[in-house]
């Protein structure tokens, strides 16, 4: 019968403990790529949930904008609809026109705000900056409200003048707006963010 000499038998020590040492490597790198591939999902998934919430606090200043908007062509349309009625009575003196003046003039700055100049470096450029440029349409409106009041009298019924520039202004601040679209907008980021929200949480992806 033949014998197993000490050499082999450490030989076959060693092999065994080899493949052992393989086997034991193989799994350890499957569960390294495995624990990888789930960080990187997670990497992933928590990037989609920042733009998200990026996308989201972009809206909410974008909204805060259109609010401020908002409520400077509220002002707008009420000094205009005030110009109307005063055109309207040819009887009242320049002391009632006098504070709608004041506020159309003021309003007309204050757009400049949310509507700045146009064409800056190729008109008015020895002005201060704010009114360099051309007034965009919107604030055209205003100003040539400001005019027909201001000319309106026994000699000059503004009537017709100041209802189109309140026509015209409305529809310009409607297209900006556009309130329909953003809701739309903003709605759909929201279903965006709450489904990866979602995923993120669900059992066993954390």
């Amino acid at each position: 019968m033949p014998s197993i000499e000490f050499g082999d038998f450490a030989t076959w020590i060693a092999a065994v403990a080899a493949i052992a040492s393989a086997i034991a490597a193989a799994r350890s790198s499957k569960a390294a790529e495995k624990q990888q591939q789930e960080a990187t999902r997670h990497a992933i998934s928590n990037a989609e949930i920042l733009e998200k919430e990026h996308d989201l606090k972009l809206r909410e200043w974008t909204d805060q904008f259109f609010s401020s908007v908002r409520m400077w062509a509220e002002e707008v349309c009420l000094a205009i609809s005030e110009a109307t009625h005063i055109s309207e009575h040819s009887e009242l003196s320049a002391e009632h026109k006098r504070p709608v003046l004041i506020k159309l003039s003021a309003l007309v700055d204050t757009g400049r705000w949310y509507f700045p100049n146009q064409w800056v470096d190729d008109y008015g450029t020895h002005k201060e900056p704010a009114y360099r440029g051309v007034l965009q349409p919107v604030l055209d409106c205003v100003v040539a409200a400001y005019d027909a009041l201001k000319e309106s009298g026994p000699e000059y019924d503004a009537k017709s003048e100041l209802a189109m520039c309140q026509r015209e202004f409305v529809s310009h601040i409607q297209e900006v707006l556009d309130p329909r679209k953003r809701e739309q907008e903003i709605k759909k980021i929201i279903l965006e963010f709450e489904v990866s929200e979602r995923l993120r949480m669900a059992p066993g992806k954390r």
